[in-house]
């Protein structure tokens, strides 16, 4: 009978152990669902009111280093809410949009525009205003919003911008895409940047050298994607709960792509300098999804 018993518990083992070896054989690999498809959603009822604030600036001119200090006084003021754009003139950053705001707005190194409206009969303020005007501009209601994606397949980008309306709006409106770009540098007078602020112990730029050799320009304007003035946008769309898509393909090469970003702005064109608007702008990392907000 001891035998038997024994017999009985070694064969039960024995199941058990070939039981189980032979069920981890067959357990597949998990298999890794792919990450879900991230997608611009159905617009919202409203929309954050922000500000675009495009400032001339020149790697030749010595007041621009101070530009940029207030340009990221005023960004510092109103958190995700002021998207900078810096237009470069005569210098390696230029591209031809400068030529086209120039000739409809005028230019000045260290000066620009919020959301180019105009302040005391000017559109293009000196760096000093940029924040009292931004504090008026961010006040109003949005009419409309934007969401921005985009993906990158080497140095090729695939962007859509959607612009979604909450009034009728009267009059020609455009959308306009740029790529904009931080910590662009280079070797040469195209570069490096002249600095008045040099001998100035309260600047931040105080003993950085005259010129500053290999300084970091941020928020270059770097291509527009649309035309330089934008594309005009169909009446049709202009309109409480009108809905705007557009796509675009662009060569990124020769950009840093973990720098590179995408600004899209809706702007009402005026007969003069002095009657255009921007009504709303949004930016977003180049290969990311920027939802409405």
């Amino acid at each position: 009978m001891k035998e038997i018993k024994w017999f009985t518990v070694m064969l039960c083992l024995l199941t058990v152990i070939f039981s189980c070896s032979k069920e981890e054989d067959v357990v597949p690999d998990p298999i890794l669902e792919p990450p879900p498809i991230k997608s611009i959603s159905t617009p919202p009822g409203s929309f954050t009111k922000k500000v675009l604030l495009e400032y001339h600036t020149a790697a030749w001119s010595g007041t621009c280093p101070d530009a940029e200090t207030k340009c990221g006084q005023v960004i510092s003021a109103y958190p995700g809410k002021v998207i900078a754009v810096a237009i470069h003139q005569s210098d390696a950053m230029q591209i031809p949009l400068f030529m086209t705001l120039d000739a409809t707005f005028s230019s000045n190194p260290a000066y620009g525009m919020v959301n180019r409206l105009p302040s005391l009969n000017n559109v293009l303020l000196n760096r000093t205003q940029w924040l009292s005007n931004t504090t008026t501009a961010i006040a109003g209601t949005a009419k409309c919003g934007l969401a921005i994606n985009s993906t990158l397949n080497g140095t090729n980008a695939a962007i859509e911008v959607q612009a979604a309306f909450r009034a009728n709006l009267t009059g020609s409106h455009n959308l306009s895409v740029y790529l904009v770009e931080n910590n662009v540098s280079g070797t040469g007078s195209g570069y490096d940047q002249v600095n008045f602020y040099n001998a100035d112990g309260s600047s931040p730029y105080y003993n950085l050298g005259n010129p500053i050799v290999g300084y970091k320009h941020n928020y270059v304007a770097r291509k527009v994607l649309t035309a330089n003035m934008g594309d005009a946008i169909e009446v049709s769309k202009l309109v409480t709960d009108g809905l705007l898509k557009k796509t675009f393909t662009v060569n990124v090469a020769g950009m840093n792509t973990s720098e590179l970003y995408v600004v899209a702005f809706i702007n009402k064109t005026g007969s003069t300098s002095l009657t255009h608007e921007v009504l709303n702008v949004q930016k977003a990392k180049i290969g990311a999804l920027k939802n409405w907000d």
